[in-house]
């Protein structure tokens, strides 16, 4: 076989396995992500019921409150054609772009396969990004039916916090699986402008579930100084009159106590909240060099 032969014959197979690399990622992604819409729907029902102690409700009032919890048929049209529209710009965005893309007659079997999945996929995704950001916001004003915070213990407040790691987690795995799309030529613009959105899209899931929280306890905070505040002063004016009625070291109580309420953090954040997060944050790099690993140890297998 000629030497130009040989070479066009290896321009075709890599497109091939190009074209197939990209089908499985797609066919990753579009598992992924029913999955993932299903459990930031559930996640959030769920954390209704967990709170019901803080919320002050009966089992009944908390099952209505979560089922409160879902998503409007309007939104999802919105977010779906929003994504279907991006779905047909992205095969102009990825080099080599072919003269027609969306001509069936051009297609092979692989592409096919990814341009059927693509739309789905992309659909699928915006729909995942509403849902996640839909109940954080649900979530976040039902904060505001909590009966009362104890602010030496926020534990009660623990299922807020746990819902906005599970919520961040979400666009994290799926960014960890569209990371593998790096491995293939002109996938970088792409994949840095999805990686930007994921990002945040990730910062708003793991803050919008406690904002309703920050809120109550920042009022609370507020109240309990106002009060401590004004019973020092109560305790000042006895001081200046000659100490009458005051009790030895109510004052320094009073003081610390102040103290202790004012370090109270007003996000109900703990350092392995921070831990996990970060954690979490190194997913896709982790799946970004598995699969640039997998790739080396294949092509020297079998080339």
């Amino acid at each position: 076989m000629a030497g130009g032969d040989f070479d066009a014959l290896a321009r075709v197979s890599e497109g091939i396995l190009r074209d197939l690399r990209i089908a499985i990622v797609h066919c990753l992604i579009i598992a992924y992500l029913p999955a993932a819409l299903l459990h930031a729907l559930r996640s959030g029902q769920r954390t209704v019921l967990k709170l019901q102690d803080a919320l002050d409700c009966s089992r009944e009032e908390c099952e209505a409150l979560a089922a409160s919890v879902r998503l409007s048929v309007p939104g999802l049209v919105i977010t779906g054609i929003v994504g279907l529209v991006l779905a047909i710009v992205t095969p102009y965005l990825a080099p080599p772009v072919p003269p027609t893309p969306w001509a069936p007659s051009t297609w092979n079997a692989e592409v096919v396969w990814h341009r059927t999945l693509g739309p789905g996929s992309m659909i699928l995704g915006w729909w995942l990004g509403y849902a996640i950001v839909s109940v954080s916001m649900r979530m976040s004003r039902i904060a505001t039916r909590i009966s009362q915070i104890d602010l030496l213990d926020l534990s009660p407040l623990a299922p807020f916090t746990q819902l906005g790691l599970t919520n961040a987690l979400l666009p994290i795995g799926l960014l960890s699986i569209w990371s593998l799309m790096m491995l293939e030529e002109g996938f970088g613009q792409l994949m840095w402008m999805i990686g930007g959105i994921m990002l945040v899209l990730t910062a708003l899931s793991f803050l919008s579930p406690v904002r309703g929280v920050q809120k109550r306890i920042r009022q609370s905070k507020e109240t309990e100084l106002d009060w401590v505040n004004d019973e020092i002063a109560n305790r000042r004016g006895n001081l200046q009159n000659g100490g009458a009625g005051a009790r030895p070291g109510e004052m320094a109580d009073l003081i610390a106590y102040r103290g202790l309420i004012e370090s109270v953090p007003e996000w109900p954040f703990t350092s392995s909240t921070y831990t996990r997060l970060f954690l979490y944050a190194l997913l896709p790099v982790a799946s970004w060099g598995i699969g640039i690993i997998a790739e080396e140890v294949v092509g020297r297998a079998f080339f």
